[in-house]
């Protein structure tokens, strides 16, 4: 019989000393190894969804694809037991969070550190491709931030191994609606492409801050799923530039390219990808900027600054003393201004 963790609980030589996070199926729990003093993440099926068959054939995939895979972009696998019927499997801790976490917060990211992330999540999707393994549902959640300041992918719940038929799910759509390859939604013809199609839809995310397709559908989750499937299918999707005025037009063409309809018409692999996001990075170009976005363009932060810092580190730090400082000078400004009126003011009585 499955039951609950709590702090505390015990699974063979592990225990639990915290909960990182909790999602319709899993549940997620900082664990230490007992044998050893490491800590780990530790996953399991909650007691409400570790009686579903298919949520646990899911579980049980995720485990299968996460044991072959060792790469500095993926979250590493450690062990995988059961104890009195809960089945569970830990892995590397990552305790930055997610980029959910990040864009939760922050919106949108500089181009710079979005073309950053690209370049880690397309590493680890070239090692999942060349492993003949697509993860079908890339997202932002599934991208977690490590302490060696590296984006590393997670969460093979829905990870289709091409070379084992019997993990082969056929037939019908699986996936997140906001990044949902078109092949994806008719369920056919799925390969390494359709994670570059995902990537698309989260590098549009982090430069512009919203997914390239809104539902508008105010009914039930199934028809909104439904009218996002048909977006992807069929509507065009907007540029890049259209919203962020600063992205090197060879940025914005590049997710432009990864959103297109076809995968005959995306780059043909995530190397590739890595290969284009690496030249922009060392070679921007300068968008035509009108004069209204001159100043918005000046606020980017100096380069240099920037890269001193690990990814990790400039995606968690906060935005908040840069507000303050704003704040401080609007402040002096204004408190100048109202100085020079009061001594305009005096110096025009006394005369």
């Amino acid at each position: 019989m499955h039951h609950d963790l709590n702090i505390g609980s015990k699974l063979e030589h592990f225990e639990i000393t915290g909960r990182l996070g909790i999602g319709g199926a899993g549940a997620v729990f900082r664990a230490r190894n007992l044998n050893d003093g490491k800590e780990y993440a530790l996953k399991t099926l909650t007691s409400e969804t570790a009686i579903n068959e298919e949520i646990n054939k899911r579980f049980v995939r995720e485990i299968s694809v996460a044991q072959k895979l060792t790469h500095e972009n993926i979250v590493a696998y450690d062990y995988c037991g059961v104890d009195e019927n809960v089945l569970y499997y830990t892995m590397e801790l990552v305790p930055w969070g997610s980029l959910s976490d990040v864009l939760t917060k922050k919106k949108k990211l500089p181009w710079r550190d979005a073309a950053e992330c690209g370049i880690d999540i397309c590493r680890g999707l070239e090692y999942l491709h060349q492993s003949n393994i697509v993860h079908r549902d890339l997202k932002p959640a599934n991208i977690f931030l490590s302490d060696d300041g590296r984006l590393k992918i997670g969460d093979f719940g829905l990870a289709r191994d091409l070379d084992s038929v019997r993990l082969t799910v056929e037939g019908f759509t699986v996936g997140t609606a906001k990044y949902l390859a078109p092949e994806q939604a008719m369920a056919k013809n799925i390969d390494g492409r359709t994670d570059l199609y995902a990537l698309g839809c989260l590098m549009f995310e982090m430069l512009t801050g919203r997914p390239p397709f809104i539902s508008e559908n105010q009914g039930s989750q199934a028809l909104i799923f439904r009218d996002m499937m048909g977006k992807h299918v069929k509507q065009k999707p907007p540029l890049v530039s259209d919203f962020v005025p600063d992205c090197p037009p060879r940025l914005s063409s590049l997710v432009d390219q990864l959103l297109a309809k076809s995968a005959d018409d995306r780059p043909s692999s995530a190397a590739d990808v890595t290969t284009t996001l690496q030249s922009i990075l060392n070679s921007p170009e300068k968008p035509s900027l009108m004069a209204g976005q001159i100043a918005a363009a000046e606020q980017i932060p100096d380069v240099s600054v920037q890269e001193a810092k690990s990814l990790t580190s400039r995606l968690v730090e906060s935005d908040a003393p840069d507000r303050k400082i704003n704040k401080v000078g609007i402040l002096i400004a204004l408190a100048v201004v109202i100085i020079g009126v009061v001594i305009l003011a005096v110096t025009q009585s006394q005369k």
